[in-house]
């Protein structure tokens, strides 16, 4: 009786460390999915931020493109002013910057186009003004 009551012991103590491993299993496959779920959480916020990081780095760029873009745009205008005649110190009260920056612009641009820009600027602002068609001097109506 005692070799019967010894392999029902074995039995039983084989029945639990089987529950105890299946269960022990179960636990494992939940804390896997758990894991893979916490691992594609983390892979999908890191992209998430690349991504934004990269579209900024574009946002920026264009914006830095339009920005020189404008300022060329208002250097020119302030070398328009300048070809009309105006003083360093009349156009820098006006547009509210420092003479300086007015002077940089000034040394900036070549001779020639100073004197290219003010008979266009001149003649452009005199054709404004009169309503009609700028004039370029030495061919005023004149049909050679």
């Amino acid at each position: 009786m005692a070799g019967k009551t010894r392999n029902t012991m074995i039995v039983q103590a084989r029945r639990k460390t089987e529950e105890l491993a299946a269960k022990r299993r179960e636990r494992e496959a939940t804390l896997q999915s758990l894991a893979t779920n916490y691992h594609a959480a983390t892979m999908m916020a890191e992209a998430g931020v690349e991504e934004a990081e990269r579209q900024a780095a574009e946002l920026i760029a264009t914006a830095k493109k339009n920005a020189a873009a404008a300022m060329d745009d208002a250097k020119e205008t302030v070398r328009k002013m300048l070809a009309t005649g105006e003083t360093r110190q009349g156009i820098a009260e006006l547009l509210d910057v420092s003479v300086s920056y007015v002077r940089s612009i000034d040394v900036a641009t070549p001779k020639k186009a100073k004197a290219g820009a003010a008979a266009a600027t001149v003649a452009a602002v005199g054709s404004e003004e009169r309503g009609g068609v700028g004039v370029v001097s030495g061919h005023e109506g004149s049909d050679h």
